[in-house]
């Protein structure tokens, strides 16, 4: 019984770290006036850590699924609005022009796979 309950502590201690999450990479500090470029693919942003810094200029995206199937870009703000949210279809680009954003972190995600982990995060300052 002892055995039994010390294992069931165990997996409740460490299972929700199993769960497929994105681990964030190093952040990306990106240049002014230059487009940021996103790729999609393998259930996967890259990079999916990015850095700006506000008011030097507008934040313009380059998106561009490299994958074999349909990706979703979503943005959203921290009060859980969404700002973005953009399908592209396989081998597909498109280049976005988000204007200003506040200084806060934004998450963003695949609408279609965010369970498996594909999400980001962008931090304005």
């Amino acid at each position: 019984m002892k055995v039994s309950v010390a294992f069931f502590l165990l997996l409740t201690i460490f299972l929700p770290g199993c769960a497929s999450r994105a681990r964030l990479g190093p952040a990306y500090l990106l240049s002014p006036n230059e487009p940021i470029e996103i790729e999609m693919e393998n259930f996967s942003f890259k990079p999916n850590h990015l850095a700006v810094l506000r008011n030097q200029s507008p934040i313009i995206l380059r998106l561009k699924n490299t994958d074999d199937i349909l990706h979703n870009f979503t943005l959203m703000a921290p009060d859980r609005n969404i700002i973005l949210s953009q399908d592209l279809k396989p081998k597909e680009s498109a280049t976005i022009d988000i204007g200003f954003l506040n200084s806060q972190n934004y998450v963003f995600y695949c609408f279609f796979h965010q369970h498996r982990g594909m999400e980001g995060m962008l931090m304005v300052d």
